[in-house]
């Protein structure tokens, strides 16, 4: 709470308002009142999803976060160009972060669309959180249908190769309703990622 933004209304000391008489307390109507607007966290901790893989495939390092990175044993991705952690993020657990006192500038800075807004007050907390349950409920439903690979890689990875394999293996008429039904799953979970999360 920042007691500092609504002291005021106790006070009585707001511009063009009467001080309020000692012992009493003094509240604006309702439309002049600041209402608090909902912290990063609140959408976050709901929903982790550019933790997985299911936004980005990997999540860059800025110049000495790669000693960290190693320490962790994250799977990385380095080139010439630049360092960087391949995603899914193992840290990542139960959708919190297991080292989030020491997480990397990329995980502290970035910020989703939807988060964006949501902050900003132009999308409701609730109907943010309702789009994350949304796309975490299609995310879960690909999965049950996907085999993880080891080590773990982006959903759409491990999808592939999982439609790639049983193509392989199986040119039965079962499997071809089955993989049209999983392609269909997977094209309405990219579009509610990309218009219920804008990353």
């Amino acid at each position: 709470m920042d007691l500092a933004r609504f002291a005021w209304h106790v006070r009585g000391s707001t511009p063009g308002r009467a001080r309020a008489k000692r012992g009493q307390v003094s509240y604006p109507p309702a439309s002049e009142r600041p209402e608090a607007r909902p912290s990063g966290s609140d959408l976050c901790t709901t929903c982790g999803l550019c933790c997985t893989g299911l936004l980005f495939d990997v999540a860059p390092l800025e110049e000495g976060e790669l000693p960290l990175a190693e320490k962790l044993r994250l799977p990385l991705a380095c080139n010439q160009y630049h360092d960087a952690f391949r995603l899914p993020c193992p840290c990542h657990r139960d959708r919190k972060c297991t080292v989030y006192e020491t997480r990397f500038s990329v995980c502290s800075s970035y910020e989703c669309g939807l988060l964006r807004r949501c902050k900003a007050g132009e999308v409701p907390l609730g109907e943010a959180l309702s789009r994350v349950s949304a796309v975490l409920r299609l995310a879960d439903a690909v999965r049950r249908r996907v085999p993880a690979l080891d080590p773990p890689r982006p959903l759409w990875d491990e999808a592939r190769e999982h439609l790639r394999q049983r193509d392989a293996e199986d040119p039965s008429p079962a499997w071809k309703i089955e993989r049209e039904s999983l392609v269909a799953a997977l094209d309405e979970l990219r579009v509610a990622c990309r218009q219920g999360l804008d990353p």
